[in-house]
């Protein structure tokens, strides 16, 4: 018998694609190299997409941890005729809350680099309490820098970080200019002649006045004095007396004498009506300087400055009958005193 086999070879192809590093056992499909940790992680406050444990890199290498956001350009701005100070706006560039930001500040296009302080006057150096977060620097309503000098362009840049080895560099610049200090005062008349005194005016005159006109941008506004070089008194030294009332308690006309009245109701020194209220109430001048207050704007100016602002001083008169006819004179001097 013969037997015949009858052999086929077949040759078996296959291909195989590794994802990763292999074994005999096992494969890698995903894989990175880094310094250890987890692809990501977050808390209330940060979220990281990466390998934890990396340093932020320029260079290649390592995969990078997330920066903090950098914001745009600051806003600074002089929002009307501030000449020690300018408000500033930061972007928040998307940073969490506890993100916190630094400003530098030049006034000679970064010749020479300042910084902003904690308390939002400017400084040599950048101290860590300086670094604010964006609440601290004022949210959306911004912060007041102060201590700057007038008539002078400065320009603000802002960084931000969120933690270690996430500074992000200097935003764009936001850059707005102070103005020069300003003050100009006027006196409606430079002489006022009382009528003359006799029985048909029952020795009184209560008719003459004074218009004080102010503007200024001080910040702090400002305040008229007023006071006499003396009292009424004629060539043969005869005088008529000041009104005996003080400009600190003013009262209703009783009595002889020289005074005058203020339609500030606010006025310092005293309680603010005190010459208004169940008024006109009177006070005699003094010979002391600058004087009393008669006239002044003691708000904070910071919008808007104040312009042609005007008080009225009127003046009261009144003798009796034995008195001696002459012609009396004095000099009124009016002091203003803007508070920058």
């Amino acid at each position: 018998m013969h037997l015949i086999i009858l052999l086929s070879v077949f040759s078996l192809l296959t291909s195989v694609v590794v994802a990763g590093p292999v074994s005999d056992n096992y494969e890698l499909q995903t894989y990175g190299f880094g310094a250890g940790g987890v692809i990501d992680a977050s808390s209330s406050s940060y979220s990281m997409v990466g390998i934890l444990g990396e340093q932020a890199s320029t260079q290649s290498g390592l995969v990078l941890t997330q920066q903090a956001g950098l914001p745009a350009a600051p806003s600074l701005s002089n929002p009307g005729t501030l000449y020690d100070r300018l408000n500033m706006i930061i972007d928040n560039g998307g940073n969490p809350t506890d993100a916190t930001f630094a400003v530098a500040i030049t006034s000679d296009n970064w010749a020479s680099t300042r910084y902003i302080q904690d308390d939002f006057t400017v400084g040599e150096t950048l101290g860590a309490e300086d670094w604010q977060t964006f609440t601290s620097w004022g949210s959306g309503s911004g912060v007041t820098i102060t201590g700057l000098s007038y008539n002078t362009i400065y320009t603000v840049k802002v960084k931000a970080r969120s933690g270690d080895f996430t500074e992000t560099d200097w935003s764009a610049e936001g850059s707005a200019s102070t103005v020069s200090p300003s003050l100009t005062f006027s006196v409606s008349d430079s002489t006022i002649t009382f009528d003359e005194l006799s029985s048909a005016n029952s020795w009184t005159d209560a008719t003459k006045t004074t218009i004080l006109t102010t503007s200024t941008n001080a910040y702090h506004g400002y305040t008229v004095y007023g006071h006499e070089t003396g009292q009424l008194t004629d060539t043969s030294a005869n005088t008529i007396l000041d009104y005996a009332s003080p400009n600190s308690a003013p009262t209703s006309w009783t009595g002889l004498g020289f005074g005058y009245t203020t339609n500030d109701s606010s006025l310092t020194g005293g309680t603010a009506n005190r010459f208004i209220s169940e008024g006109p109430n009177y006070a005699g001048f003094t010979a002391a300087q600058p004087g009393d207050p008669v006239a002044d704007h003691t708000d904070v100016i910071t919008d808007t400055p104040v312009t042609n602002e005007q008080f009225t001083i009127s003046y009261r008169v009144t003798v009796n009958d034995n008195q001696p006819a002459g012609s009396y004179t004095t000099s009124l001097v009016y002091v203003v005193v803007p508070e920058y």
